[in-house]
């Protein structure tokens, strides 16, 4: 079982260097312990304070995964202006 994802954010420490450290240092711990994880900087809608989100990656469970490809045969979509222009070409003499 993968450690549950680490929240930070930017309105818990006294400056944005502060914040920014802090998410360094959890990164660097995961790193230590030979967790993979990935990092995403999002912003709160309410006052666009930062959140820092570090969230571990279990490479064994998203191996197990099954495909999601699905088994129907795409169609390809097209413009219908385009689709329009192709069936309905006139030639000018």
């Amino acid at each position: 079982m993968s450690p549950a994802p680490i929240v930070l954010l930017e309105t818990d420490y006294e400056t944005i260097d502060a914040a920014i450290a802090a998410k360094d240092e959890q990164a660097a711990q995961l790193t230590d312990q030979g967790i993979s994880f990935k990092q995403q900087t999002l912003y709160r809608a309410t006052d666009g304070a930062r959140l820092f989100l570090i969230t571990p990656i279990d490479l064994e469970l998203e191996a197990d995964e099954p495909s999601r490809a699905s088994s129907k045969p795409r169609t390809r979509r097209t413009n219908p202006q385009k689709r329009r222009e192709r069936t309905q070409q006139v030639n000018y003499r």
